[in-house]
């Protein structure tokens, strides 16, 4: 009898393999999609900096792609994100799509914008044109003795919209924002117009000194938060000379 049990169960599990074996190869028979979809975020002509290290498992992603044919499709839709450049690129199977912001997603006054489009090949320069609540420009800075010194210009752009911060973010690599900053300093009670925001690196702790030096490299960037808006906008990512304090 307990033979004829194990016998079954053996049998059962090698069904069970082979059927996986199975499914696997008509899987893996299927062709990865050659065909590209590409595009960007404006602001009155000017990309967007945005954050680059997205998450599936967070829900950052800022775009959400939809597939209607052909034929007959269950709702849903893939998970798109933006590099740090405001441009965004995946690869997918010919057809016809629409694409979205995701609602609740990026340093801009929601956006219903919907754009519908055939995919036969390729499919780029897909703009959104978006209106930020703040903008950031004409930076420049300099790093002198350990201490930066971030110069630039911040509009308020949407009336209503209140200042949470201003950031300066430190790190090691050259993708830096909100997740992947190893230094963070605040600045509030900024007023729009120039700004000029000061952080001495001799002023950092030991821990924070420790943790730059990880990789010989150092980059800054800064940031802007709104109140109430999860994302933040961002001036682009400048390398430093390596911190030695």
């Amino acid at each position: 009898m307990k033979n004829n049990i194990l016998i079954s169960a053996i049998s059962i599990f090698s069904i069970a393999i082979i059927g996986l074996f199975g499914c696997s190869k008509e899987l893996d028979n299927k062709k990865y999609p050659s065909s590209k979809i590409s595009g960007r975020f404006v602001y009155n002509g000017q990309q967007l900096q945005l954050m680059g290290t997205s998450s599936d498992g967070n829900g950052s992603n800022t775009l959400q792609l939809h597939q209607t044919g052909p034929g007959t499709w269950d709702p849903g839709f893939i998970k798109m994100f933006s590099r740090e450049d405001g441009t965004f690129t995946i690869n997918a199977y010919d057809g016809d799509y629409y694409l979205n912001i995701t609602p609740g997603r990026g340093p801009w006054v929601s956006s219903t914008d919907t754009i519908r489009f055939n995919l036969q090949g390729e499919k780029s320069d897909l703009v959104f044109n978006v209106r930020p609540y703040y903008w950031l420009s004409e930076y420049s800075n300099t790093y002198t003795d350990s201490v930066l010194t971030a110069n630039f210009k911040m509009d308020k752009v949407v009336s209503t919209a209140n200042l949470e911060k201003l950031v300066i973010y430190l790190g090691t690599t050259s993708i830096l924002d909100i997740t992947s900053r190893v230094v963070e300093r605040s600045f509030t009670n900024i007023a729009p117009g120039t700004v000029k925001l000061t952080l001495d690196l001799k002023t950092l702790s030991k821990t924070e000194k420790d943790n730059l030096k990880t990789t010989g490299f150092l980059f800054a960037r800064v940031g802007v938060k709104t109140q109430g808006v999860s994302d933040l906008l961002y001036t682009k990512t400048v390398q430093l000379s390596p911190q030695k304090n």
